[in-house]
């Protein structure tokens, strides 16, 4: 089994702070490591959540030690897939369908972090056919559209 962890599941993850939401963020991703869960994420998450972290530490210290925690989560428990030239093709082949549909993920100026997690997650689909693979999100709207994605309160196993 794959879990695909997105920003806003990478963002409770990396929390310094003693909130339940994180705590309890923190002791899922533990429990899915107990049962060999495979965890991945995007580069794309690591940005949007590292840049809100630096942003953050410029007006408060007690932040800085969230960077701390999203380097220790990539060096040591979720591998980070790369931005491939094939997975931004892919991303905006998903973008403009849906936009051609009527049913955008994004505003029209947004890089949409979405479809391009989406893509990333079809293309490992596609390398590992048969694989389960699932996003841990905390909106599944849109990302449900193209991949199996699930709240992360709901992934268990």
């Amino acid at each position: 089994m794959i879990v695909f962890i997105d920003s806003g599941v990478l963002g409770l993850l990396s929390s310094p702070s003693d909130n339940p939401v994180a705590i309890n963020s923190q002791e899922w991703l533990y429990s899915l490591l107990a049962r060999g869960v495979y965890l991945i994420s995007s580069e794309i998450c690591d940005y949007e959540v590292r840049r809100g972290l630096i942003l953050t530490s410029l007006t408060k210290t007690t932040q800085a030690s969230g960077l701390d925690i999203l380097d220790g989560l990539a060096t040591n428990l979720i591998d980070f897939l790369p931005i491939t030239k094939i997975a931004l093709r892919q991303a905006a082949l998903l973008w403009a369908e849906c936009r051609s549909q009527g049913m955008p993920t994004a505003d029209t100026l947004n890089i949409d972090v979405d479809v391009i997690i989406a893509a990333q997650c079809q293309l490992m689909q596609e390398q590992q056919p048969g694989q389960d693979l699932v996003v841990a999100t905390t909106n599944v709207k849109h990302l449900s559209r193209f991949v199996n994605a699930k709240k992360w309160q709901d992934i268990s196993f």
